[in-house]
């Protein structure tokens, strides 16, 4: 059968990309509605972690017509809470083309990211727009793939110095490289870039492990800045499951690590 421009075999699942499409048809997807709103993750953090670690929120708009400029800071980023690759990052407002931003959010905020791309927990979000504090150019970021409740490894991105395609370098949670390497285009594996270890690998760990939990299967993506981590997003459909491995033997490899018996949240 095709989901959301994927051929997926219900009769054979295996690979890690046919398990996170399984789990698409058959997990509840309204519990991990409050998690994907980029807004209401932070309420997510307060309950599990006791304090909020999601990059500060400078203002929450319903429209961007009410967005005024002259309010936010010189940096800052732009986004929609309710779908994926909506944002507008501005380290210099001077600079920015201010109608051509709210013409990009306009068209954003139409989406209906869950029916576009059959990710069912993005259905039925409340669509909002907010400014959120900028942290750094092309910042590390820690991507941690979580497999029932435990961290399995970690994909380093970060865009190549020209931004011609993002680094993606995947380490072990001991910080040893692993061969993993996806056949998407725009992602490039670097084994001559050598990532050092995040000081606070171990607290890293530590948080994905407690805000993956109740999920079969999810991201979390971190941020480390001057010893503080940052979460900025949790994923349960990484590139809308179309991150084919080159090696299939990967995909293998990474199917083995989801447990589809221990799914707790069944839709029907």
């Amino acid at each position: 059968m095709k989901l959301g421009g994927r051929y997926y075999n219900e009769s054979n699942i295996t690979t890690i990309q046919d398990k996170l499409n399984w789990l698409i048809i058959h997990e509840n997807p309204e519990y991990k509605s409050n998690i994907v709103d980029k807004i209401l993750l932070h309420e997510y953090s307060k309950k599990i972690l006791g304090k909020d670690i999601c990059v500060p929120i400078i203002k929450i708009y319903n429209a961007s017509k009410d967005i005024n400029f002259d309010e936010l800071p010189d940096k800052f980023a732009l986004k929609c809470n309710h779908g994926s690759a909506m944002n507008i990052l501005c380290n210099n407002k001077s600079k920015l083309n201010k109608t051509d931003a709210k013409i990009k959010l306009d068209k954003w905020m139409k989406i209906n990211y869950g029916l576009s791309g059959f990710e069912f927990q993005y259905l039925n979000i409340k669509r909002k727009i907010f400014a959120e504090q900028y942290l750094l150019d092309n910042i590390n970021d820690y991507k941690i793939y979580c497999f029932n409740g435990k961290p399995k490894f970690i994909r380093v991105q970060k865009y190549l110095p020209d931004h011609s395609a993002k680094i993606n370098n995947y380490y072990n949670i001991d910080w040893t490289l692993n061969e993993i390497e996806t056949g998407l285009k725009h992602f490039v594996r670097r084994p001559d870039i050598i990532f050092e270890k995040p000081k606070n690998l171990k607290l890293m760990l530590d948080y994905s492990e407690r805000l993956s939990a109740e999920f079969s299967f999810v991201r979390v993506d971190l941020y480390e800045i001057n010893d503080t981590i940052y979460l900025g997003e949790m994923t349960f459909t990484p590139s809308n499951c179309g991150f084919d491995c080159k090696d299939k033997n990967q995909s293998l490899y990474l199917g083995k690590m989801l447990d589809l018996s221990k799914v707790k949240k069944k839709w029907y």
